[in-house]
């Protein structure tokens, strides 16, 4: 039995997920957390593009972030899926550059789209001080103007949405804006926004699009941008078009509203005509205890079954403060680690990068692995890339459980156009090299990895989402927190195995481990002080909290201490979490 027919069979034993299958026109799935939703959303992809969409006509896959787009390759390669030039998996601001702004801008009179390069981060935090001050004054706080603006343009406000956001941010956009094209520059924003007027604007370009993507898959609905909604309803809902939309989500884990994500879009989207929607109900992931506390926090009266039996969710009081609850999550990870847990099984979970770092502090200095992924820079494959090189540089196969040869097939990913078999060449000779220089600085490494090439395949349209993330790795090594790094120390990021996986309530969201320990239970913290006059942001931090507990399959432990510390280091006191009272861990 093939991987395809037995992942089939599989959806066959549920009843919703056999109905999405074998669906008939465009559907909206809600999947609540551990409902098998990717593993559906893949397995239908590789069904229709073996037996609905012949070739030379293709899909395309959109997704939230570019490791959730690596993962998605990953598995429909598994299913036995190959490239083909009208295949697209990959992100809302890759499909927008390189689908719609690449092939079209230039015939429909804006060539300068095509020709402009991804500002880095250095280069639109310089616009945006240039163009709010310009604005509102050089004593402005500037960083503040910058959120309202990015607010908005991610949203795609109208002019009356702009107004009623404040006097004169629109203005400073425009100026911002202007700034970068004289640069020859464009942000993701301005990338999908320029993406958007070209779908809508033109029917030629929903004419070839539809040609070419005879299906759309949408993967985290809730967690993208409005202009994301307007380019699925210009190219599926139009009474000319036939694209069949397949998109999937759950408003309960809508957690990145500052990045312009409307939860209420999915929801919208299945109440359209001619959309069926599809609520699954079963969780594969937690245990039955952890689905019925999760439920109680989540409030929305949804059917959630629960697959396996057991689990449980503890509270554990640590009145010394925040780095008692280090102490005690150290604790708690011994204890099960003793009781046969890998310790890549574990998670902890925290608020802010910074009570992160302090946990994974603590717990090297109780002798503990640990992994801190995506703090100094984002996990994209570039990224993953690099550290993948420098442990097998250090380690070896053996240790590192990386293979060169899979390294060598993400160097020619990556690489593209630009690569040669000389490179896979000198790409192993660099990394051999490495084996003796064990105290290398990390930044070594980029610097001959990216004159070896890499930085000029990044300056491809379809290389910007990773070009960001290389920046971003650039600083850190070079200039930031990672500056003293070896490439051993580079190494350690890429071994994920036998380490504790320490992250924030936002990164946590798609990952699943046997025990979590969510940390900081704190009024002040979890939610955050500033939610809690503002029922928007409240909301949102009660489904952080709702995607942090889901994420365990047996063990939930949530650390408070009645106390949180202040910006001067001293302690507050507080009053528990009020979660921890809505799941009945505490009784008022």
């Amino acid at each position: 039995m093939g991987p395809l027919t037995q992942s089939i069979g599989e959806l066959s034993a549920n009843e919703r997920q056999w109905q999405v299958l074998n669906r008939q026109g465009h559907c909206v799935v809600h999947a609540p957390p551990g409902s098998g939703k990717t593993k559906l959303l893949v397995t239908c992809l590789a069904y229709d593009l073996f037996n609905r969409i012949p070739e030379p006509h293709g899909a395309a896959c959109i997704t939230y972030t570019t490791a959730a787009a690596e993962e998605l390759r990953r598995r429909l390669a598994s299913l036995g899926v190959s490239a083909r030039p009208t295949l697209f998996v990959g992100t809302v601001h890759s499909f927008a550059i390189n689908r719609i702004i690449g092939p079209f801008a230039a015939l429909l009179g804006k060539p300068e789209l095509v020709k402009a390069s991804i500002a880095s981060d250095e280069q639109q935090e310089e616009a945006y001080r240039l163009a709010v001050g310009s604005r509102f004054g050089s004593s402005c706080n500037w960083k503040e103007k910058r959120k309202q603006i990015e607010f908005h343009r991610r949203r795609l406000s109208t002019v009356e949405e702009w107004n009623r956001g404040g006097e004169g941010l629109l203005e400073a956009c425009s100026s911002y804006e202007s700034l970068l094209r004289g640069d020859g520059l464009i942000d993701f924003e301005g990338a999908v926004a320029a993406a958007v007027d070209l779908v809508e604007q033109h029917e030629v370009v929903r004419r070839v699009l539809s040609a070419r993507y005879r299906r759309l898959y949408v993967d985290e609905y809730q967690d993208l941008a409005p202009g994301l909604d307007r380019l699925v309803r210009a190219l599926c809902l139009r009474p000319d078009s036939d694209v069949e939309l397949l998109a999937v989500g759950d408003p309960g884990q809508a957690i990145f509203s500052w990045n312009g994500a409307r939860p209420e879009l999915i929801s919208e989207l299945s109440s359209l005509p001619g959309v069926s929607a599809v609520h699954l109900e079963h969780n594969y992931r937690c245990g039955e205890e952890i689905i019925r506390v999760s439920t109680r926090v989540e409030r929305v009266g949804r059917k959630v079954t629960a697959v396996r039996g057991g689990g449980e969710v503890l509270a554990v009081f640590c009145p010394a403060g925040f780095t008692e609850q280090c102490r005690q999550a150290a604790a708690a990870v011994g204890l099960a680690h003793r009781r046969g847990v890998p310790l890549h099984e574990i998670a902890v979970i925290c608020s802010m990068n910074a009570q992160c770092r302090e946990v994974a502090e603590v717990f090297r200095g109780a002798g503990l692995a640990v992994a801190v992924p995506g703090v100094e820079y984002p996990r994209a494959p570039v990224t993953l890339f690099v550290e993948s090189c420098a442990a097998w540089a250090m380690l070896g196969r053996e240790q590192s459980g990386h293979r060169l040869g899979a390294i060598h097939r993400r160097w020619r990913r990556l690489l593209g156009p630009t690569w040669t078999r000389d490179t896979d060449v000198r790409l192993t000779e660099l990394l051999v090299g490495y084996r003796d220089k064990p105290v290398t600085y990390a930044r070594r490494m980029l610097a001959d990895l990216l004159g070896m090439g890499l930085r000029r395949a990044m300056a491809r349209p379809a290389q910007s989402d990773n070009a960001n993330a290389l920046d971003r790795m650039q600083h850190a090594v070079e200039l930031g927190a990672l500056a003293d790094a070896t490439v051993v120390d580079l190494a350690s990021r890429a071994m994920r195995r036998d380490r504790v996986n320490v992250t924030t309530m936002s990164s946590s969201k798609g990952l699943e481990f046997e025990v979590v320990l969510l940390l900081g239970a704190d009024e002040g913290l979890m939610p955050y002080w500033s939610s809690a006059n503002d029922p928007a942001k409240l909301e949102e931090d009660r489904r952080k909290f709702y995607v942090s507990v889901t994420r365990a399959r047996s063990t939930v432990k949530i650390f408070y201490s009645r106390s949180v510390a202040t910006s001067a280091g001293r302690a507050k006191p507080a009053e528990p979490s009020r979660f921890l009272y809505e799941i009945g861990l505490l009784h008022r």
